[in-house]
Order: structure tokens, then sequence, then C-alpha cells
């Protein structure tokens, strides 16, 4: 079943009807004020930090779910209809409905008797507010008096008290002062300079309510408050108590009329700030002038990669949304979405440092702060404390065994994407006291995870790998291994001796040479006869083994150590024979099978939860990314984009009833076929899946992978496609790629032709194209 469309010319995601099988979001703001958004208005909207400066309340996990947002009601005074132009809270039946997500912005459009609305939702570049943009059109033939209410609640600014518990409604002060509703959330918990939240609106006002009892009354709910229904508010202020946001405001049409209107969600330092961000709201052809602005900031984020291939479906998310989301889950990390609380994640040292490397060629300097910021919670042995909030500075956690050495993967991209090598000597802080320079926190890192080895010479689990499902496999007696870090440390050693050989660094060469030696040594240890182990048990036992009965075989060892480029092609290529075997489905790749359930040590049971979900046997997206690579390091084209095309959110537009998520933006996981609910969508837009998915089709199946001074173009593409074409910004200058068919099955790229001249390889120099605008680069297989 479908529940919208792609409009691309608008870059677009058209939602036809309001009642979808989850709530699908958009993210409004670009790290700053910010917020997320609903299809019919839920959500909620926070200052930089939506742990520690929420401004509006959002609650999880509650029916109904996606409550409460950013409301209006219309009562039409002459029959007393109500409904909700956005469909929820009310649900009253609307005759007619859609919802436009747009690139930080969101249209929502509806009309019921013979009442026309469009409801903009955006926040301007830069500013500290956010504008509700709205119309109301009378399209019958008699005289329309309405009434609009709004409706948000506010939220203690620590979101954590406002969630757990009810005291914290004791410190707010929430008042009408002019055309704004004002509320003080008081400073009693926060050491920063408070801020005052606020809405308001342009409308003429009759009455307001900031008490949310006396809007919706006793034993009511968002969907039919008695200030509704009665056609008026209270005026009532607060002093101590839940604050909420409604005006009451008149709307006479005649018929053919059509009038516009602003509300506005914003923080300030004072009320005269207040005054001056809701006059700038209330300038229509401002806000006009802002969003048009907006639009084009989010085209210019998309332009670095536009791609012309035979595959329609993989043309509109590497055109539209999937450089939209890496830019968002940059910005968020896994902090806040409608799967994620908010509260206390902030940015994940492991997920941010992944999260870069989807927008390193659209945003370097953004990049490269990122990683000033995130290495400055590397301590001086390596390991890295696992979480930063960037709303107050602090970061916390921290003995994890994967974390550090995302950082090497990170910082190469980076200087590959930008030839910025005076980076790498960059003096960079340890939280726990010194400096070292970037270099010196990569090895460092490595160094780290050498020291913390096992019985078998195998990387200790410690806290958790990356896959945290199954930190209980060394809960006992710390003692378990991890074949996935032994593989990640291998290719982070392989991607830094190219470093250091292309710096003619040869002390910390013969470092990285060594490292990656002792790698080599320490590779047949894992060797399962198929296929790699996930690792040894608290036991020493084998884990990831064709002997056991459950979890044989797990896809990440294969995935990285092709990565690694440890084994041989004939290892290589049995690891994944056997990943298609066991592992391959119809919408993508399974984790791992068979999954097994619950916990129980001696049967090497340590996934808590069900069988086919998430790290337990389900499609593991972020995972599948790896695979991708891995088959196109391995050359083995057809099986390469077979995953990655079976995994692109628009191929399951028509089966969004059983998918449940966005069908425009990858999610974390999906529910694997092992379990009844095989399909369901988790964890969508925050997702370590949108840079390496981006990275896995840009780099490894369009090929176009920037190098240490130059490009390397290497196309993995199926024998099927007719040819394509595809244009990549690389240091400022504008790369056309031209490909023809492919001659053969699996070919791969011997030559180039750059403008009009043949190389002997495809190697593209930075220095043959430096200062040019612009380059045509046609493959030659």
């Amino acid at each position: 079943m479908k529940y919208g469309y792609y409009d691309n010319d608008n870059r677009e995601y058209v939602i036809t009807r309001p009642d979808t099988p989850t709530p699908w979001l958009n993210y409004l703001g670009d790290g700053g004020f910010s917020g997320i958004i609903s299809n019919t208005a839920g959500g909620l909207v926070f200052d930089r930090d939506p742990g520690n400066f929420r401004i509006t309340r959002y609650n999880f996990n509650r029916i109904p779910y996606d409550r409460p947002g950013r409301y209006l009601y219309f009562k039409d005074m002459g029959s007393g209809a109500v409904w909700s132009p956005t469909w929820q809270p009310v649900q009253a039946e609307l005759d007619s409905y859609s919802c436009r997500h747009g690139m930080g912005y969101t249209r929502i459009s509806s009309e019921k008797d013979g009442i026309q609305s469009e409801i903009t939702y955006f926040i301007p570049e830069g500013k500290q507010y956010e504008i509700w943009k709205g119309t109301v059109k009378n399209t019958s033939a008699t005289v329309k008096n309405l009434k609009l209410f709004s409706y948000v609640e506010f939220s203690c600014y620590i979101a954590k008290y406002d969630i757990e518990c009810d005291w914290p409604r004791y410190f707010f002060d929430c008042r009408r002062k002019g055309n704004a509703i004002i509320f003080n959330p008081s400073d009693d918990f926060i050491r920063e300079k408070r801020l005052l939240s606020y809405i308001a609106t342009d409308l003429p006002i009759e009455g307001h309510d900031c008490a949310r009892i006396e809007f919706l009354g006793t034993c009511r709910d968002e969907s039919n408050p008695i200030a509704v229904e009665r056609g008026v508010c209270g005026n009532s202020d607060i002093n101590g108590d839940n604050a909420c946001g409604s005006f009451c405001c008149p709307v006479s049409l005649a018929p053919g009329e059509e009038k516009s209107f602003v509300f506005t969600i914003g923080n300030a330092c004072d009320e005269e700030e207040i005054k001056e961000q809701v006059a700038s709201a209330s300038d229509y052809p401002l806000v006009h002038e802002q969003l048009e602005e907006l639009k084009a900031a989010w085209r210019k984020n998309s332009r670095y990669l536009q791609v012309k291939t035979p595959d329609e479906q993989m043309n509109t998310m590497l055109n539209i949304w999937h450089p939209y989301q890496c830019r968002m889950t940059f910005n968020w990390s896994r902090f806040i979405s409608f799967y994620e609380r908010g509260l206390d994640r902030g940015w994940g040292y492991r997920d941010s440092m992944q999260d870069v490397l989807g927008v390193v060629h659209s945003a370097p300097d953004k990049v490269k702060e990122r990683l000033r910021t995130l290495m400055g919670i590397q301590k001086s042995d390596g390991n890295a404390r696992t979480l930063y909030f960037p709303g107050t500075g602090e970061s916390m956690g921290g003995g994890r065994s994967d974390d550090h050495i995302w950082t090497v993967f990170s910082v190469c991209t980076y200087v590959k994407e930008t030839g910025d090598y005076g980076f790498l000597e960059e003096l960079i802080p340890f939280i726990d006291g010194g400096e070292g320079t970037v270099l010196q926190h990569l090895k460092l890192g490595l160094e780290f995870t050498k020291h913390h080895l096992g019985e078998h010479g195998v990387p200790l689990f410690l806290g958790s790998d990356w896959n945290d499902s199954l930190s209980k496999i060394s809960w006992d007696k710390h003692k378990a291994e991890s074949a996935f870090v032994f593989f990640q440390a291998a290719h982070a050693a392989y991607e830094l001796i190219h470093l250091f050989e292309h710096l003619k660094d040869t002390e910390n060469t013969q470092w990285a040479k060594q490292y990656y030696e002792w790698c080599r040594s320490v590779e047949p240890v894992l060797w399962d006869g198929k296929w790699y182990l996930r690792g040894f048990t608290d036991y020493g036992e084998k884990y990831g083994t064709d002997d056991d009965e459950y979890n044989k075989i797990f896809l990440n060892p294969q995935s990285w150590a092709v990565l690694s480029r440890l084994p041989s092609a004939e290892k290589g290529n049995s690891c994944f024979e056997n990943v298609k075997q066991y592992l391959f489905c119809d919408l993508g790749v399974v984790s791992h099978a068979p999954a097994s359930s619950g916990i129980d040590f001696q049967k090497k049971y340590f996934f808590g939860m069900k069988t086919g979900i998430r790290e337990n046997g389900g499609l593991f997206f972020h995972a599948s990314t790896w695979a991708i690579i891995a088959e196109t390091l391995l050359g083995r084209n057809e099986d390469a984009y077979s995953l990655y095309h079976r995994e692109l959110p628009t191929v399951r537009n028509d089966r969004a009833d059983v998918c449940k998520v966005e069908p425009y933006i990858y999610s974390s996981s999906m529910v694997g076929p092992s379990h009844e609910r095989y399909g369901s969508g988790e964890c969508s837009w925050l997702s370590g899946t949108a840079s390496w998915m981006f990275l896995a089709a840009s780099q490894y199946i369009l090929g176009f992978r920037p190098d240490y001074d130059g490009v390397i173009i290497d196309p993995c593409v199926p024998l099927e496609w007719d040819g394509f074409s595809y244009t990549r910004i690389y240091r400022g200058i504008s790369c056309t790629v031209q490909s023809p068919k492919l001659p053969v099955e699996n070919a791969r790229a011997k030559k180039i032709i750059v403008d009009g001249e043949t190389l002997d390889s495809n190697f593209l120099p930075y220095d043959t194209i430096r200062g040019k605008q612009s380059v045509e680069i046609v493959v030659v297989y």
C-alpha cells in the first residue's frame, strides 16, 4: 500500500493520507534552533540540545502516539464543526489532505466544509524561532466565521526532569504579553543563562490560555479541548503549573476570501528580543525570502553529487533524500527523533565519527570542527568517552573497544577529500589532560586496542564493540574477544600505512606496517574453514562457528575482514558465498543466522531482544553498507548492486503498510525474516546507515573515490546498466564522469579519458586538474 509519492521536481515527498503506519518525520533547522515534525504536525522544538534546552513537549511511547505537537484547531462558529487542518489531534475526517516534506520545511494542506488551509513550517537559517506560515480560504458560497486556536505544551529545559516527574511544573511561569505567550522555565535547573520561550501570532487575539488544564479541561486530551468546544479561551496564566500556549483568534471570511497568518515559536534572551523576532516572523516578504533562501541552501547541499543512472530509485535517493539525511544525521548523531528520546545520548563518539563520512564532500569545514570536538574527548591512553553533549560541552562514558578506532577512517577520509595535510599536525587536547597531534590521537587509539587483548591474541570486547546488543558476551569473566574490532583495527592500520607512505614518514610507516603484520599473524586464529568467527566467548569458546546450532555466521566479521585486505581472494569469496547463502533475503541482508533469543551463557545466547529484531538476526542496514563495499572490493559487481538496490528506501514505497517507516529515508533496521513482523522498520532517520551507504553508493558502486592527491575512478555496476553518468564536485572542481555499458560482467575500469586525454590507469591525479572549473571523464573498461 502507498501513502504518498516523490515529487522530485520540487524535491518533496508528498504524503496523501494522514494515517501513516508510523509518524513520518522531517527535521527543521540545521543544528542550532531546531525541531522534528511529523506529517500531522506532531513533534517538538528545541534549542541546540534537545536534552538540555527543550522548548516544547513530546511524549514518547504513548497512546495516542506522536503527541503533542504544533497544533491548530478550526471551529466553524456557524455549524459548530471542529477539525484540525493537520488532521491530528482532532482526527476529524477531512475532504482533502496532503503533507509535503521538503528540505528543511514541511507544508500541510487540507480542506473541510469549504475551508482550505495551508501551513508551512520552517526555521529560517540562523534564527532562534520557528515559523508557521499559514493561509485560510473560504471556497464556499457563504460567509464563514471561524475561530482558530493554537496549542503547544511548554517543557522544562532539562527534558529528563520534565519526563520523569511532576515537580518541574512548580517552577513554571507563563503569561500573555501582547501578541505573545511567554514561558519562563526557571533557571533553577541550568547553569547557562536562562532564556524565555514563547509562541506568538499576528492574528487578532480574542483570548488565550497558558494553563493546560484550563485549555484541555479535566479528563480530556488534545483531541477534544474544552476551550475549543466552548469556542472561547479562559485567559488563564500560569504561576507554577503545566503550561501551554493557546490563542483564540476570530477569522471571518467572505466567499472566495483568503487570509494569511503567522504563528511563531522561539527562544529569546528577553522580552525586547521576543518583540524583534516576532516582528521579523510577521514580515511576509521577509518570510517568503527566508523560505526561498532555505530551499536554495539545501539545493546547494545536494549539488556536490548529482547522478543519472538507469535506476530511477537510486537517482531519487542520491540526488535528493540521501544527502539530506546525511546532513541531518551529522547534525544530531542519534540524539533526537521519533525513536530517540533526546535525553542522554548526545553525540555518540562512534556514531558521529562515522556520520562525518556522509558530509565531508559537502561540508568539510564543519567536519573538521566536529573532528576536533570529538578527538577532544579522547583520553591520553587512546580510549574515548562515549558521549558528548553539544549544549553544555559535557562528555561521559568510555571503555568500549571500538570508539577510538573510527577516528582513523574519519580523519583519513577528510584528508583525502580536502588535501588538508596540515590538520594532521594540529594539537588536540586529551580529556584527561595534556594534548597531542591528530596523528598521535590516531596512533594512540590503535595502541589502546593492541594493549587490550584476550588469550587468543584478539582484542577484548571490553564494555562492548560496535554491536552493543552483544555486550553480555563479556559480562561474566570479561575475557570475550571481538573479531569485529580485530578486523577494524587491521583496516585502520592498512589506512595508516597508505597515509604515512604518502607523507613519506618512514618512522610511522614502519610502525603501521608492524601493526598490520601483527594483524596478519593473528588472522588465521579467526578463520573457521568457510568464514570468520565473530570472536571468542568469556569461556574461550568459538562464537559464530559452523559447529553451533544458532549464531553460526555473522555478517560483520566477513565484511570487515575483506575491508582489512587480510584474507586471500579465495577466503574472501568463501565468506561472501556463505553470506549470500545464509544471510541474504529479499529486503537486504540479516546480521547473522540462525538468530537466537534469550540470555544463556552456556548455550552462547547473548541477545536479550527477540529473534529477528535489530542486531539479533534483523536487517541492520548500517552493517549492510560494509557488506556492499566488501562485495565491490571482491569484484562481485552484481551482488554488490543487488544488495544496494534492494535496501533502497524508495523500493519499499508500495509496501509501506508492511515496512511502516518513511520510504524516503534509511532506517537503522528492519525486522528480519525469522520474525512474524518481517519487514517492519525500526529507528529511521538517525543511523550510521546514512553516511556509510552514501560512501558505498558514491565511492564503491559509482566509483568516485577520493584518494591522497587524486581520485580513483572505479565503478562497480551491473551488466544490465546501459551506461550512466554523474557529476561530483571535488575540491571545487566539477567532475563529470560518463560510463558506457560494461563490455562483460564484473568489468572494472582500466583507463580513463580526461578532457580528451587518455590516462593509462583509473587514477586521476589532482595536479592534472588543479585550477580547472570542470573536467569531463570517460571510463574505459
